[in-house]
């Protein structure tokens, strides 16, 4: 079944196809014209030609005879299928009627052959010479070679027809995986993110089928974690309001508790909504950012001093620190930092060391390490945890908390200013996050 597009004639088959076609004509007019003109007698052969030709002739007329002979002339006529006629004194014979006369062959010899008495009148191909007094003229039809040639285009045409008929059916052979991707693409528009397409085989279009199968299944899980990060949302919402609202509704008398306690769910509340915001915006920052040049020390120290209750905790490495500068957003780079120590801070046991966090200088980057003593990270989760809305417990608990975005929310700012961010294992045990920004 042919493909309908709305492209019409502008449709990828039929460009390939006049591409084809037209790629077979010129080879054919190419091949031909070369070998027309190789042929030529003007070009090549000319004096074998002209030599065979006279010494042919020659035996004809000598066999005829001088002065001629009718009747051997109508006899070698009749056997070679050659028109003969013969001018001379007392003598004008023809053997058979209506054939030119000397006159027409004159002004057409020549024509092939400067000087050669050869040429084509009509349908006819001619040679006459004189001997003394007499002239004798040979001739015969050039219908069969004109037949001949008529045959030679029809199958030039049936081969052309038939290379280009072969070569649409393998067109649409070779292009059935954009059919394949085109069917995926309108059931993944319909919403039908469990539709897969067939790779098939190893070649471009495999990669994009399989390509598109990736893309498909990360928007599937990234559509399934926004769900259940909802779900979180909400729960975690519900959860402070209740507190508040029902702190608000019963009298107490430790007005002053009361106040922290509200304060505190707030403060929760706010929390929350600023990671959620943080999110939505980051994308759309990466072409905003508000650089300037800071010192890698005083940023990383601004920082660490925002954690007080938990400063103890902490602890900078400052060795090779010194004098390195960053060319970044402040503020975006705070959150990047905060955001690391937080989730170190959250896995890493109270009574085990602290939080290390240091710079340092790396050829034209600078490395910022944010490592912990928490359970680490598994080789297999190592890259999909800076996924959006991604966990590694797949819930969402109160001693650890987060949504799944403190991390997707890193590497969007490393990237934004053409860094990256990896992690890995930390020489003690737990995880070492490293982020490698160009040095100012």
């Amino acid at each position: 079944m042919i493909m309908r597009t709305r492209y019409g004639t502008h449709s990828v088959y039929w460009r390939l196809l006049v591409i084809y076609g037209a790629t077979c004509v010129l080879i054919i007019l190419v091949l031909g014209g070369g070998i027309k003109y190789a042929i030529k007698p003007r070009v090549i052969l000319q004096s074998a030609i002209v030599a065979n030709v006279q010494a042919y002739m020659d035996s004809l007329i000598r066999e005829i005879g001088i002065p001629p002979s009718v009747s051997l002339a109508d006899n070698l006529s009749k056997r070679l299928d050659l028109d003969i006629q013969i001018w001379g004194p007392d003598i004008v014979w023809f053997s058979i009627p209506d054939l030119p006369d000397i006159e027409a062959f004159k002004q057409k010899s020549g024509q092939f052959i400067p000087g050669f008495n050869f040429g084509r009148i009509g349908r006819r191909l001619f040679y006459f010479e004189s001997r003394g007094e007499f002239v004798y003229a040979f001739s015969v039809s050039n219908e069969p070679i004109q037949w001949i040639h008529y045959e030679m285009g029809v199958i030039a045409l049936l081969l052309i027809l038939t290379v280009l008929g072969g070569s649409f059916l393998l067109l649409k052979l070779l292009l059935k995986p954009v059919r394949v991707l085109i069917s995926g693409i309108t059931e993944v528009g319909r919403g039908n993110f469990d539709y897969r397409i067939r790779a098939g085989h190893r070649d471009e279009f495999a990669e994009i089928g399989s390509a598109f199968n990736n893309m498909t299944g990360h928007v599937q899980e990234m559509l399934v974690r926004k769900e259940r990060l909802l779900v979180d949302v909400s729960h975690e919402l519900r959860t402070p309001l209740t507190r508040i609202r029902l702190a608000l509704e019963m009298p107490s008398s430790d007005w002053e508790n009361t106040r922290e306690c509200i304060a505190e769910d707030v403060r929760e509340l706010d929390g929350m909504i600023q990671e959620l915001l943080e999110s939505s915006r980051i994308d759309a920052f990466y072409g905003q950012l508000k650089k300037e040049r800071v010192a890698c020390n005083a940023l990383v120290e601004s920082v660490v001093n925002g954690f007080e209750e938990e400063n103890r905790r902490l602890r900078v490495i400052s060795r090779e620190s010194f004098g390195l500068y960053w060319v970044v957003d402040v503020a975006r780079m705070k959150v990047l930092l905060k955001n690391l120590i937080e989730n170190a801070l959250k896995y890493s046991p109270v009574d085990a060391g602290p939080v290390e966090v240091s710079v340092a200088k790396n050829g034209k980057w600078v490395d910022l390490l944010v490592c912990d003593h928490g359970p680490g990270v598994p080789e297999s989760e190592k890259e999909r945890i800076f996924e959006a809305f991604y966990r590694i417990d797949g819930s969402r608990s109160r001693e650890t908390g987060g949504f799944g975005i403190g991390l997707s929310l890193c590497r969007k700012i490393a990237i934004a200013h053409e860094g990256t961010i990896h992690v890995e294992d930390a020489p003690g045990g737990g995880a070492c996050f490293a982020v490698r920004l160009p040095a100012g």
